[in-house]
């Protein structure tokens, strides 16, 4: 699809934003034409097909163009359920996607029952269609620790674990047999661009599934989305937006006594990193923020900004149900080994969930700390200065061009404009770590020696649906600014946010620091968004103390949408010379 259709779906879509959310005027004809430009489906691939109470599931979620299967340029959110055979809803993640792509990783309760469950995947368009829209991945989770007897379980004879090729990609491996703890190294050979720039993940597990069911692979799944490939019209007006732009967050105020429409209403995440969003309300009192960057941060503030706020309730969407009422569940049988895979997985992850603290994944701190004023500011970091012991001071004495006024207990701050000669009525915007402060009084009783730094952003500032005579932001140390204003009018919702980045744990044994720390790692490797731009580029990790074979798989599309699985297989041997 060229530029000009993309911009001109998107100028469509968004226009539906600016009509109300119940789009009642809007014909379901159009709805299901839009349908057809976004074409989207969604794929995941996990790192297993079978799991042992207290280990962690890994996925990567691939939204694409059921047509061609390249990665889809639309929406920028997608969403991840965990639903056991009653269908009930064990978990969901919400997640940014980047070229098209996510990925996530998910710890197994003890408190789960044994049996089959489905992973489903969708973004917020595809709820507007029938269930049998979304991605459904079988897997089968069994709990040791509960006592249904695993001897009833029907077995069946699998057969050996056997390499996948592909003439266009393929592993270069520098050897197929290991020991324990050794550094393992491998190349991945593309014959074209178009498979060098794809979009793949790279895992590294023992071959020890339990489940006979052999996992099913993007080219099956691509297969079957193709023969089935029937459009499910969308028949209810009243549709789910696409998020397009980012993660859609929306909500409702409501008054006895005062009109709703034309209100602003300010979304804050309250933090080091924060995130400030101002909205005016329609006709009908709705509101809709669109965060365009990810913030996994659970601190948000919502608040109404009027004088007579109190005259007024917020509250906030819900998120609309999945469809699970045409799941179904199929009856696994598992491998003539699954007794002894249990026992050895169920050993190794008590041994590794022993040492989690040492091992644990690390969360990626977001680069994106631009704050909404970007680079327009005059910044005071008071450590610089001399510190005082009352906000009074430190504004009079710290932060030139804002000057402070008292009215019996009613704090006001005021910015000087460009122009000394002109100062407007408007009031200053001022804001605490993202949440913007109308009552200064709690404020100016905050001991200064908290706050990091001051910017102050002079002239005529707009922002959203409302214009501000300077900006006075404060940022404190920690970032955990609480306000003590309570009432309908702000909320603290509680709102399903996007999973952080993760960098997977891989241990290093090039020094002694950990060669006394157990090693029982049945997942060696994952890496999703593999790059293979660099053809010289060398992958590296090592085996663990568990010995047996292992499967090393490359999955997922190439830049024309072409559906890649390879696997190879290593040996790791016991080491019986220590």
């Amino acid at each position: 699809m060229d530029r000009l259709k993309y911009i001109a779906i998107i100028a469509v879509a968004m226009s539906f934003q600016q009509i109300s959310f119940a789009q009642k005027n809007t014909a379901t004809t159009e709805l299901n034409e839009i349908d057809k430009k976004l074409n989207e489906s969604v794929y995941i691939s996990t790192n297993s097909n079978s799991y042992v109470t207290g280990e962690s599931l890994f996925y990567q979620l691939f939204c694409i163009n059921k047509a061609t299967n390249e990665t889809s340029k639309y929406s920028k959110v997608a969403y991840l359920q965990l639903i056991d055979k009653n269908k009930t809803t064990i978990l969901t993640h919400k997640l940014f996607l980047e070229n098209g792509t996510a990925s996530s990783a998910f710890f197994i309760p003890t408190t789960l029952e044994t049996g089959n469950y489905k992973l489903i995947g969708y973004t917020n368009w595809m709820l507007n269609k029938e269930a049998s829209e979304y991605c459904n991945i079988d897997i089968y989770i069994l709990n040791p620790y509960k006592d249904k007897p695993l001897n009833t379980i029907s077995q069946k004879e699998t057969a050996p674990t056997e390499s996948v090729t592909n003439t266009n990609i393929s592993f270069n491996l520098k050897n197929k047999t290991y020991k324990n703890r050794d550094l393992a190294e491998l190349q991945i050979n593309t014959g074209s661009d178009e498979f060098a720039k794809g979009n793949y993940l790279l895992s590294v597990r023992k071959a020890d599934g339990f489940v006979a069911q052999k996992k099913t692979n993007f080219a099956e799944l691509a297969a079957n989305n193709t023969s089935n490939n029937t459009e499910t019209p969308i028949k209810n007006p009243n549709f789910l937006l696409p998020e397009l732009r980012g993660e859609i967050i929306s909500g409702k105020i409501k008054s006895n006594s005062a009109e709703t429409k034309n209100k602003k209403v300010a979304l804050s995440i309250v933090g080091k990193n924060y995130v400030l969003k101002l909205a005016k309300t329609d006709n009908e009192g709705n509101f809709v923020f669109n965060l365009e960057k990810p913030n996994p941060s659970s601190n948000v503030i919502v608040q109404i900004l009027e004088d007579n706020k109190q005259d007024y309730t917020i509250e906030m969407d819900k998120p609309k149900n999945s469809n699970l009422s045409n799941l179904s569940f199929p009856e696994f049988q598992f491998n003539s080994e699954f007794k002894q895979n249990i026992s050895e997985r169920l050993i190794s992850t008590q041994i590794e969930n022993a040492y989690y603290n040492i091992k644990k994944d690390s969360t990626l701190a977001s680069t994106d700390t631009i704050p909404f004023y970007n680079k327009l500011s005059k910044e005071y970091k008071l450590d610089a200065f001399t510190r005082f012991p009352t906000m009074e001071e430190t504004i009079t004495e710290v932060v030139n061009g804002v000057y402070f006024s008292k009215e019996k207990n009613n704090y006001a701050i005021h910015v000087y404009d460009y122009d000394p000669n002109y100062e407007s009525a408007l009031p200053a915007l001022i804001v605490v770590d993202g949440l913007i402060i109308e009552d200064l009084s709690e404020l100016f009783q905050y001991s200064p020696k908290n706050i990091y730094k001051v910017n102050v952003v002079k002239g005529i500032y707009y922002y959203g649906a409302k214009s501000f005579n300077g900006v006075v932001s404060f940022t404190t140390k920690n970032g955990d600014y609480e306000t003590k204003l309570k009432g309908s009018f702000i909320i603290r919702p509680e709102l399903l946010r996007p999973q952080p980045k993760k960098e997977y744990f891989k241990p290093d044994y090039t020094t002694t620091k950990n060669e006394r720390i157990p090693d029982f790692r049945h997942q060696l490797l994952w890496i999703p968004n593999v790059n293979l731009n660099d053809a010289n580029s060398k992958i590296q990790f090592y085996t663990s103390d568990v010995s047996g074979k292992f499967e090393i798989t490359l999955e997922g599309f190439s830049a024309a949408g072409k559906p890649v699985f390879i696997k190879e297989i290593i040996t790791v041997k016991e080491d019986v010379s220590n």
